[in-house]
């Protein structure tokens, strides 16, 4: 059983950086410039909630997972919506956190 959560923790490190750079890209399609670091938040990156719109729906299409304002509000940075997505794909699949 160890084997087993050491594997879910290397694919966990693994999928970290793909979902930054899924989120990343989808803040860079939205805003239409790179932000300065993945701990910016999104309205001092320059989003407000006609951009929001926008970026949730970038994110859902690339990601396959539907998030919410309120989300994005409580995970305002590209750190904190990539762990988001992280978690919610574990939730859909049933897996531990």
């Amino acid at each position: 059983m160890q084997f087993m959560a050491d594997a879910a923790s290397v694919q966990q490190v693994e999928e970290q950086p793909r979902l930054i750079g899924l989120v990343r890209s989808a803040w860079r399609d939205t805003l239409g410039y790179d932000t300065p670091d993945d701990d910016t938040s999104f309205f001092d990156a320059g989003g407000d909630s006609f951009v929001l719109i926008s970026l949730i729906a970038k994110m859902a299409k690339s990601s396959g997972i539907t998030i919410t304002p309120v989300d994005v509000l409580r995970a305002p940075t590209i750190r904190a919506q990539a762990a988001l997505l992280d978690r919610m794909r574990d939730d859909d699949r049933g897996e531990p956190r």
